[in-house]
C-alpha cells in the first residue's frame, strides 16, 4: 500500500548520488515529480530561496520543503502503516536498515562520487555537454566560461586527489564484495522480503558505476569513459550486485 499520488518538484543538480536516490524514493511512493535542474551553485541558491536549507536536492511537496532523501522518505512513510516503510522503526530490521542506509548512502556513495569526479572533470569536451543538457539555458550557454569553477567546487568539495581516488576504489570494491557475499542466499532484497531504504541507497549510490536501465541521471556511455573509470564499471557491473541492482530498477521500487 501507497499513499495517494502528489505533485512534488525536486531542485537539483543531476548527476548527484542523492538526487538519483531521491528519484528513487519519488518512484517508491509513486510521486509526480518534477525536477528542476541546475548547475551546482544556481541549484543551492534557488533550493535556500524556495525554502530549503540551502543544500540539494530540494523536494517542495504541499508545502513541505524537504532536503536530501532520507527527509523525503522520512516524511512519504509517515503516511504508511509501519510494514510499508522504507525505514523501519523497530529493531531488529530498524538497526540494519540504518546501518545499509550508512553503508551505502555515505560511504559508497562518497568512494563512487570521488572516483568518478576524479576521472572525469578533467574530461571537459565529455563532461561539459552532459552538465549543460538538463540546465536552462542561460547556464548552459555559460558553461563555456563557469566549468572551471564547477570543477573547483567538486574537486574543493570531495577533496579529490590520486591518494582519494585510489582510496574510493578500494572501497566501492569491498563494498560490492560484502554485497555480493550478502545476496548470494538469493534473497529479494537487503533485509530478506521487504524493501527498505537500504535498497534504495544500494541502487543509487551504485547507479553512476553501473549505469543500469532506467538510471535517471544523464552519463556519457561506457565506451567514452576514461580509461581507468571504465575499467572499474566493467569489473562491477559483472557482480552479482549489479544485476541485483538492475532487477530493482526493473520492479520500479514498487516492492515487488
Amino acid at each position: 500500500m501507497k499513499a495517494p499520488s502528489v505533485a512534488a518538484t525536486m531542485w537539483t543538480f543531476q548527476p548527484m548520488i542523492d538526487s538519483e536516490t531521491t528519484r528513487l524514493i519519488a518512484r517508491h511512493y509513486g510521486l509526480d515529480l518534477t525536477e528542476r535542474d541546475h548547475l551546482l551553485l544556481s541549484a543551492l541558491l534557488l533550493a535556500t530561496l524556495f525554502g530549503g536549507s540551502g543544500k540539494v536536492p530540494l523536494l517542495r511537496s504541499k508545502g513541505a520543503a524537504l532536503t536530501g532523501p532520507f527527509a523525503v522518505a522520512q516524511h512519504f512513510d509517515a503516511a504508511l502503516p509501519a510494514v510499508d516503510r522504507l525505514i523501519p522503526n523497530t529493531p531488529p530490521l530498524s538497526t540494519q536498515v540504518a546501518s545499509d542506509w550508512q553503508r551505502y548512502n555515505d560511504v559508497l556513495g562518497t568512494a563512487v562520487a570521488v572516483y568518478a569526479y576524479f576521472h572525469l572533470l578533467p574530461e571537459r569536451a565529455l563532461m561539459q555537454p552532459i552538465f549543460a543538457a538538463p540546465v536552462p539555458w542561460i547556464e548552459a550557454t555559460l558553461l563555456p566560461l563557469t566549468y572551471p569553477i564547477l570543477r573547483a567546487i567538486i574537486t574543493y568539495g570531495l577533496k579529490l586527489s590520486p591518494a582519494a581516488a585510489a582510496a574510493a576504489a578500494d572501497t566501492i570494491r569491498t563494498s560490492f564484495d560484502a554485497t555480493d557475499a550478502r545476496i548470494a542466499d538469493g534473497r529479494r532484497f537487503l533485509a530478506g522480503d521487504r524493501l527498505t531504504l537500504g535498497d534504495i541507497a544500494l541502487c543509487g549510490a551504485a547507479a553512476p558505476l553501473l549505469l543500469p536501465r532506467g538510471y535517471g541521471a544523464l552519463m556519457p556511455p561506457i565506451e567514452a569513459m576514461p580509461a581507468p573509470l571504465r575499467g572499474l564499471m566493467e569489473q562491477l557491473r559483472a557482480r552479482p550486485t549489479a544485476a541485483f541492482v538492475q532487477r530493482l530498477y526493473d520492479s520500479g521500487f514498487d516492492g515487488s
